[in-house]
């Protein structure tokens, strides 16, 4: 049976549903920070106030987060944070979105070079204060609570918004993904908890991140498989 090509394609086509386009990076950004952004700010206040309570401490956190909102140079660090998360998450989406800049990669690089630095000036004080003897890099169990409170809503919804796309550089892309959401969580943590952002709760934010990404890649993928 002979059936011209425009046939064929009609038939094929006939049971498809539309297939909607990408919207731009900005504006899925903008949807990544609306939903992702108030979650991580409340699990972050919520976890470190039953801290608070549970070691007596006097101050709670809500208040902790308005000492720090009037203070420059929280504000400053606030600010480095938030355009690491912002730029970050702007350049992962655009690399699984084929027909964007791919030198979006660069667009984080100043403000997080400028967090880094805020860390290590932050670390170099509190050695200043504390001695040699006192000061170290050991891991703060009782901090990865807030770590993964803080981090868990931007990761979950960035892998949400990444498999609608075309993931043409996994490496760079995961990369900038895990930044983005580990910056975006580091903003409640520098707001509601009571140390200082140090180099260790960075890499302590940077591997939780990680891990709820890997888990939230890893159920994403089961749940296509078995649909």
């Amino acid at each position: 049976m002979n059936i011209s090509t425009n046939d064929l394609i009609a038939s094929l086509s006939e049971d498809l549903p539309p297939v909607q386009r990408l919207a731009h990076p900005a504006k899925r950004l903008a949807k990544w920070v609306l939903l992702a952004f108030p979650v991580s700010l409340l699990l972050g206040a919520l976890v470190e106030q039953q801290s608070f309570s549970l070691v007596f401490v006097e101050r709670q956190s809500f208040a902790l987060a308005a000492e720090r909102l009037t203070e420059t140079r929280s504000l400053l660090e606030l600010a480095a944070i938030l355009m690491t998360a912002l730029t970050a998450g702007y350049a992962a989406l655009c690399g699984v979105q084929p027909g964007r800049s791919t030198k979006a990669w660069m667009l984080p690089i100043l403000p997080f070079t400028a967090w880094l630095l805020m860390i290590g000036e932050s670390c170099f004080a509190l050695f200043q204060q504390i001695g040699p003897e006192q000061f170290s890099f050991a891991p703060h169990w009782t901090c990865y609570p807030s770590v993964v409170a803080t981090g868990a809503a931007p990761a979950l919804v960035m892998v949400i918004l990444l498999k609608r796309g075309m993931l043409a550089s996994p490496t760079v892309t995961v990369g900038l993904a895990v930044l983005a959401a580990s910056a975006l969580g580091a903003v409640g943590l520098r707001l509601f908890h009571p140390p200082d952002a140090t180099a260790m709760l960075l890499m302590w934010q940077l591997i939780a991140t990680l891990t709820l990404y890997g888990f939230a890649t890893l159920g994403s993928a089961m749940k296509s498989r078995f649909a």
